[in-house]
């Protein structure tokens, strides 16, 4: 296993850069202070732009009507009238996530930005990553369709949609680069230092799609399909040797899933999306249900089809192995 996910060499030079010196249940402490900070900042960085609409006379109107018992559906009614701009705020509001992971390598590990995985080709990476996250998001609609549960209707352009849609894209970008700066850049070789890489690969995957579900309120399908995707993510990384396809990636998944197509649930964002697709409702397995196409279990086969493809890639820019590794894998040969 070691040979299939040899040590990426920003894993190497993050574990001689960093000083500090956690034992993985230290690790796992900081990283949840990390995610909590960052939710912290997400919300203030949410809260700058949303607060003046909040205390206009269209939220006023809606909060008069605010009676015992009713803040619930008076909540939800706000956020059915946000406009576009306002909801792709939160998307941007993610970068903070990427703030506190760098500020925190940067301050505390005295890391270089090279060994979080910021190196190599950029924009060739950057491309690579989120033409894969279309066509993995493209087969699970693709799969979908075949068995039944979807019908997309390709000539349904929402009108309009252009701009908050490319928005949207540029708002998920963020989102998945912030994402995977915090565990694929910090926590995993943070954790990488101590336990060999297939063990620190799923641990770091693990603790964060937990955390993700807990707050996401997943069910089982999806929190497993979390569980996949992050996984599928990293060892993209081990095997890329850096973090720009990653963060790509992930984000082109997010866009796909919420924004290109019709699949979010209408009380998320009513209406932004670019192509209509119609969904089975008695097809919750291959649908997803509200939780859309990342619940369903079209999405767990292509991503197990997916973990099996990326696991059988050659590995790029991996560190050299100690002295006795080498001996050894020399007389095993």
């Amino acid at each position: 296993m070691n040979a299939m996910l040899p040590r990426p060499k920003f894993w190497a030079e993050a574990a001689e850069q960093k000083q500090t010196r956690f034992t993985l249940i230290g690790e796992l402490f900081v990283f949840l202070v990390l995610t909590y900070l960052s939710a912290m900042g997400q919300s203030l960085l949410f809260a700058i732009p949303v607060a003046p609409w909040l205390l206009s006379q269209r939220s006023a109107q809606i909060m008069s009507s605010v009676t015992s018992g009713e803040l619930e559906s008076v909540l939800h009614k706000l956020l059915l009238t946000m406009p576009d701009w306002v909801l792709l705020c939160a998307l941007f509001a993610y970068a903070s996530m990427g703030a506190v992971a760098i500020f925190y390598c940067r301050r505390f590990q005295r890391r270089t930005l090279a060994s979080m995985g910021l190196r190599g080709r950029p924009l060739a990476d950057a491309a690579l990553g989120f033409a894969v996250g279309l066509l993995l998001f493209g087969a699970v609609l693709a799969l979908g369709t075949g068995l039944g549960g979807f019908r997309p209707r390709f000539g349904a352009v929402a009108d309009g949609a252009w701009l908050p849609v490319l928005g949207a894209m540029l708002g998920c970008l963020v989102q998945g680069a912030a994402m995977e700066l915090l565990v694929r850049g910090y926590f995993a070789p943070s954790v990488g230092a101590r336990i060999p890489v297939p063990y620190a690969l799923l641990f770091s995957t693990l603790v964060s799609s937990l955390f993700q579900g807990r707050y996401a309120g997943v069910d089982t399908v999806e929190g497993v399909n979390v569980f996949l995707l992050g996984l599928v993510l990293g060892v993209w990384v081990i095997k890329r040797g850096n973090l720009w396809g990653a963060c790509t990636l992930h984000g082109a998944w997010l866009f796909a899933a919420n924004f290109l197509f019709s699949f979010a649930p209408p009380d998320q964002h009513e209406g932004l999306y670019l192509l209509r697709v119609d969904t089975d409702a008695y097809r919750t397995l291959l649908t997803g249900g509200n939780a859309g196409p990342q619940g369903s279990l079209c999405a767990t086969l292509v991503l197990l089809a997916a973990l099996a493809l990326v696991l059988a890639l050659r590995a790029k820019d991996a560190a050299p192995l100690p002295p006795q590794q080498n001996e050894r894998t020399e007389n095993n040969l």
